[in-house]
């Protein structure tokens, strides 16, 4: 009897989509007005807490999920800046980062943002590269 091996190759997967928002709103609030803009249902969840030299210091930052279950989406809200700190040093123009996973092909951008500026105290929501980001940016999801 001959018995093969067989391999299961499992691809991961990190697709994603990444926007920056330039909002002088507290997060909680941009939050807010994201779930009034469409179907959204944003919720605080942990902070994002990046590890410190210091035990008694640590540095945080706040953090909303919303899970889209019809069309296989994921998404994140970032501060991409607190208490003086930013998260992503290449992105410092940002105040806050989207991060889109999952069924990207449900998910139009295009409209995304033109609604998204329709936002009082929204300046600026802004498609970003992957590519471009020099951090690791899968490690924060």
């Amino acid at each position: 009897m001959d018995l093969k091996k067989l391999q299961l190759e499992v691809e991961e997967d990190l697709a994603f989509m990444l926007f920056g928002f330039v909002s002088g709103h507290k997060a909680s609030k941009l939050c807010f007005f994201l779930n009034q803009m469409a179907s959204f249902e944003f919720e605080r969840v942990a902070d994002l807490k990046l590890p410190d030299f210091n035990p008694k210091s640590e540095t945080s930052f706040s953090k909303f999920a919303f899970q889209d279950e019809e069309n296989h989406l994921d998404f994140y809200l970032l501060a991409n800046k607190e208490f003086g700190m930013t998260l992503f040093p290449e992105l410092k123009q940002f105040d806050y980062l989207l991060i889109v996973r999952g069924g990207l092909e449900f998910f139009d951008a295009g409209a995304f943002s033109r609604e998204g500026m329709k936002i009082n105290g929204v300046q600026l929501i802004a498609p970003i590269e992957a590519g471009k980001i020099k951090s690791k940016i899968s490690w924060i999801i």
